[in-house]
């Protein structure tokens, strides 16, 4: 309980210690692009403004994605570095509380040693994961923000590549390389 109030914590933090300045280096890239496309829309012209405002919901929707993705790659970025240190210290601990463990033998065995190293390894998948969910949230920000397309053209490469990001996750892609090898 302590591990996810901490965590919490942390998150709370972070956003509380944005100043709201455009280029604040405690944001994402998500979020400063999303400062951006605010900015272009009050800035726009009236003839500009209903493509701008078009695109600005664009870009609200992709920040969803990648807001949620951030918040989920925050948590098993934490839990695998401490199921990393799990890994690395679990070894050490039979040997230090040797005293405390006599009784509890299976503390010390290689399926729980296993296990640990399995749980490790989960965590830096599901890491992995959703950093790259993130990544491709913020890259397709950025296509929007730099575009010279119009919004009615966007939409649709938005719609796709949303639809990709969020397939969820899939051996597929590992599948389809072994088979080309």
């Amino acid at each position: 309980m302590g591990k996810i109030a901490f965590i919490v914590t942390l998150c709370i933090l972070t956003v509380a210690c944005s100043s709201g300045n455009i280029f604040d280096t405690w944001q994402t890239s998500a979020s400063l692009l999303m400062e951006h496309a605010q900015q272009a829309v009050s800035e726009a012209s009236p003839e500009e403004k209903p493509e701008a405002l078009k695109k600005n919901l664009l870009m609200k929707d992709i920040y969803i994605k990648a807001w949620s993705y951030v918040i989920i790659n925050k948590i098993f970025f934490f839990l695998s570095i401490i199921s990393a240190i799990a890994v690395f210290l679990w070894p050490s601990l039979s040997i230090v509380f040797k005293r405390k463990w006599n009784n509890k033998e299976w503390l010390k065995s290689a399926t729980v040693q296993t296990t640990v190293t399995a749980i490790a390894a989960l965590m830096f998948t599901f890491y992995s994961q959703y950093k790259d969910r993130q990544t491709n949230a913020e890259s397709l920000m950025r296509y929007v923000v730099y575009s010279e397309k119009t919004a009615a053209e966007l939409s649709l490469k938005v719609s796709e590549e949303l639809a990709r990001i969020d397939r969820g996750f899939s051996f597929t892609s590992i599948l389809d390389h072994t088979k080309n090898d």
